[in-house]
């Protein structure tokens, strides 16, 4: 069950960053900054989701998790410093 929100949410996250590249691509017309900054900010919060329920996915199969940890603690480092600029 979990799978597929997981699916979903990478698939959301992806959209979320490809559909505005492929607008501003396309029509040559840039988006405003700040536009740009809550989406993509939107998106690595999505896939900060996907990460957390794999970590407890594996966590409940007595898997090793320390990777999706380290992945997690470098989305949140990305998305606190994208805050201060």
């Amino acid at each position: 069950m979990m799978e597929k929100w997981r699916f979903a949410l990478y698939l959301s996250a992806l959209f979320l960053v490809v559909v505005p590249i492929s607008i501003v691509l396309i029509t040559d017309v840039p988006f405003d900054s700040f536009f740009s900054h809550v989406v993509l900010s939107i998106a690595i919060i999505l896939v900060m989701l996907c990460k957390t329920i794999t970590l407890f996915e594996k966590r409940r199969a007595k898997k090793r998790f320390s990777s999706d940890i380290g992945a997690l603690i470098g989305l949140s480092i990305v998305l606190v410093l994208g805050f201060f600029q």
